[in-house]
């Protein structure tokens, strides 16, 4: 055998071939590192005003990332009433008149703050509830 011949053989540290497209070792890397770790949600300049919004369509739009005057927060994008998915892609809150700078589910018109003044994601109204059903929007802790 060449020298050439021994450097091209596998070392016996490295995983076999097969691993590479094994779905179920797949799946478990991603539980184990990259759903528990750190992930990077956007730029905080997609957001550049207080009230500007942006629905992250890696998550399906389910959740969003909020200007507010208190600075960014991450909350759920789903109203708790009848699940309505209620920011589409990137905006601002304080747009059109229907919302007066709050956030609005586009089906049975519940309110939730979008942080002026109260904790982004605070039900503000429920129409045809005769008692608020303190439902608020769930916020996630994030960092930048």
């Amino acid at each position: 055998m060449s020298d050439l011949s021994l450097q091209l053989q596998q070392a016996a540290s490295q995983l076999p071939v097969t691993s590479y497209f094994d779905e179920a070792l797949h799946a478990r890397e991603m539980e184990l590192i990259f759903e528990r770790g750190p992930r990077y949600l956007g730029h905080e300049l997609a957001i550049p005003e207080t009230g500007d919004y942006h629905a992250l369509p890696q998550e399906g739009e389910g959740r969003a990332l909020l200007r507010t005057p208190g600075g960014i927060e991450l909350i759920s994008n789903v109203c708790r009433h009848r699940q309505a998915v209620m920011l589409r892609g990137r905006g601002s809150v304080n747009a059109g008149p229907a919302s007066g700078g709050n956030i609005v589910c586009p089906l049975h018109r519940w309110t939730y703050s979008a942080g002026n003044g109260s904790q982004a994601g605070t039900l503000l109204g429920a129409p045809h509830f005769a008692t608020d059903p303190c439902l608020n929007l769930n916020n996630y802790r994030i960092q930048t």
